[in-house]
């Protein structure tokens, strides 16, 4: 009797009960119980198109948090194909970083903007820090080079220092080595994709016409000839259609734009509008804006300025003056005048202008009036360009390349492993009465524009 109650280890209830406390136990070591399993397993009823579907057309900021639901939602979201889907879908935000020497300076604010009725705006926020997303480390400040399907491309505050290739919402970074150029000449850097090979590229530029590539993965600069024209600096969001572009600003042909296409590795310029005929400009303003070329062309003593898009990409034909901005001269005397940089173009209309580096605003086509939108609260000057992040990673498209994550701080908490995600809040909302802004826009050259927060 004494060995049958020994080897009576058969009890249904205790094999049961054994084998759930195992598999509890290992699924906990293994970290699949991150979070209850019932919405993955609900959600995997559902047919992989609808799935996708859904998945795709939410927020950066919502995905974020869906990637620590389960495995089978990280593995999705992770997925390349799955990148492409949301990367046509993901809408334009706004990127802002901060001029020297505050402390803020070291970090990228993200801010999604999403249009709502009437003239309201929804704002979500998102912050990179050196903490968990930017690779600047111990470097003093960082310059914002140019973005690319999501990767930013960055670099340190003088050529002494190293140039990063980052997914900032994946902490994920590649170091890119020293070019054989020479040091000592002013370059250029900027970030591009070639579609027909998947390979992401960097070409770097003197204005002693030098121009050589770097293919990440290869570890290798080329030459690539010589570069048209000087240039002074590469806008913020200058690629399109698998093209770097930019305008030199010492050329005296008619055609300064010019462009570098990554696919075929050669450089073309691009006609301007026709109706500028010779007139040549001290100040134009190339940027991307809305999946087309905008060109800023600024008079000689910059009172106005016209702003042009070319609608049809190569064709100068369809070069079309969309608005005309004058009297920018605060006070005349003082020859005092104000600078918009057109950003982005929202649904309803409106356009997204960065005034004086020290305010966004938003101009009405119709009323043709300014409002004023909070997406900072700093009163230093600073950067503001068009950005969508993106789940490209790294890792996929290295080739072999060293791809190294940002370490999280211990110091900082519970909170060093995730990016700061900050509320949503409306802004501008037509159901409040415009008022003075005394805060923000009370430095030097800074007018007083109409906004909407309370």
């Amino acid at each position: 009797m004494a060995r049958e109650t020994k080897g009576n280890p058969m009890n249904p209830r205790k094999k049961v009960a054994t084998r759930a406390a195992m598999s509890s136990k290992n699924k906990e070591q293994s970290g699949e119980q991150c979070q209850p399993k019932a919405p993955c397993s609900k959600f995997q009823q559902l047919p992989q198109a609808l799935v996708l579907e859904i998945l795709s057309s939410l927020s950066i900021k919502t995905l974020l948090n869906c990637r620590c639901v389960c495995k089978d939602w990280l593995s999705i979201i992770s997925d390349p194909q799955f990148t492409k889907l949301h990367s046509s879908r993901s809408p334009v935000g706004i990127l802002i970083k901060t001029y020297p020497p505050i402390r803020k300076s070291r970090k990228l604010d993200f801010t999604h903007i999403e249009d709502c009725a009437g003239s309201d705006l929804l704002l979500e926020k998102i912050r990179f820090n050196p903490q968990n997303s930017l690779p600047i480390g111990a470097m003093p400040e960082f310059r914002l080079i140019n973005s690319c399907n999501g990767l930013l491309c960055l670099s340190g505050p003088n050529r002494d220092y190293p140039c990063f290739v980052c997914n900032p919402i994946l902490g994920e970074h590649i170091s890119i080595p020293p070019t054989n150029l020479s040091r000592n000449k002013c370059f250029f850097v900027g970030l591009g994709f070639s579609n027909g090979t998947n390979e992401y590229k960097l070409l770097q530029m003197t204005n002693g016409t030098e121009a050589e590539i770097y293919t990440i993965g290869t570890g290798v600069w080329r030459s690539v000839g010589n570069a048209p024209g000087d240039i002074d600096q590469l806008p913020f969001n200058p690629f399109l259609h698998g093209a770097l572009h930019w305008v030199s600003y010492s050329s005296t042909v008619p055609d300064f734009i010019h462009s570098f296409d990554f696919e075929r590795e050669q450089f073309r310029p691009l006609p301007v509008p026709s109706l500028l005929g010779n007139r040549f400009s001290d100040c134009y303003i190339l940027e991307v804006v809305g999946e087309r070329l905008c060109l800023s062309v600024f008079d000689d003593d910059y009172s106005k300025f016209d702003m042009w898009v070319m609608e049809e990409y190569g064709v100068q034909e369809s070069w079309t003056k969309i608005l005309v901005f004058g009297n920018l001269y605060e006070c005349p005397e003082e020859r005092i005048c104000h600078v918009y940089e057109p950003i982005m173009f929202l649904r309803n209309g409106e356009i997204l202008l960065l005034f004086n580096n020290c305010a966004v605003v938003c101009y009405n086509q119709e009323t043709k009036s300014f409002r004023e939108i909070r997406i900072t609260w700093t009163r230093s000057p600073f950067e503001a360009i068009a950005y969508s992040p993106s789940f490209v990673s790294l890792y996929n498209v290295s080739k072999g390349e060293e791809v190294k994550r940002v370490r999280r701080s211990k110091k900082s908490g519970k909170k060093s492993g995730k990016l700061l995600l900050e509320g949503s809040y409306e802004c501008a909302g037509s159901g409040m009465p415009p008022r003075k802004s005394t805060k923000l826009n009370s430095g030097y050259g800074c007018p007083v524009f109409e906004e909407g927060l309370p």
